[in-house]
């Protein structure tokens, strides 16, 4: 399921004296990305073991709404052209990872996780709903994909 926001809660607000940020202090309020029509882009090879290391380092840094959260970093494709655009992620963003994984937002959200527009724009959280979910989460980011702008020098893709 899509995580819509409709308002903003009053900061963390979980009156512990937990010293992690909370993370809604870091989602954008936006529309959801429709479902099929877009790519979510996260640089590889992964593995379970990886998705779980980087859902603890997550998990280490924030909470959300005061409680535990687990999740995974990655990109959506939000615009046909410009910065958000697949190819411009490719080419900036992820131009460091020599492979890459496509999924759609349909595809994950049909396997159990939610996406969550979180720090700057087409930056998203996949949330895991507990850390044992992580090889489910690996499983449902597809096929390994060559990146072919992996170590191009394209600052005019920067635009």
């Amino acid at each position: 399921m899509w995580v819509e926001v409709t308002e903003r809660p009053g900061g963390s607000g979980s009156g512990t004296a937990d010293p992690r940020e909370e993370l809604r202090d870091r989602v954008r309020y936006e529309d959801p990305p429709p479902e099929e029509a877009q790519l979510v882009l996260r640089g590889g090879p992964d593995t379970g073991s990886l998705i779980r290391s980087h859902a603890r380092r997550v998990n280490r840094l924030f909470v959300l709404d005061g409680a535990e959260v687990w999740a995974i970093s990655v990109f959506v494709a939000l615009d046909d052209v410009g910065p958000a655009s697949a190819e411009a992620i490719l080419r900036t963003k992820l131009r460091s990872y020599g492979h890459v994984y496509l999924p759609t937002v349909g595809q994950l959200r049909n396997a159990g996780f939610d996406l969550l527009a979180t720090f700057a724009r087409p930056h998203f959280s996949v949330l895991i709903p507990e850390l044992d979910s992580a090889p489910e989460l690996y499983g449902a980011l597809g096929e390994l994909q060559i990146n072919p702008y992996a170590g191009r020098g394209d600052p005019g893709a920067r635009a």
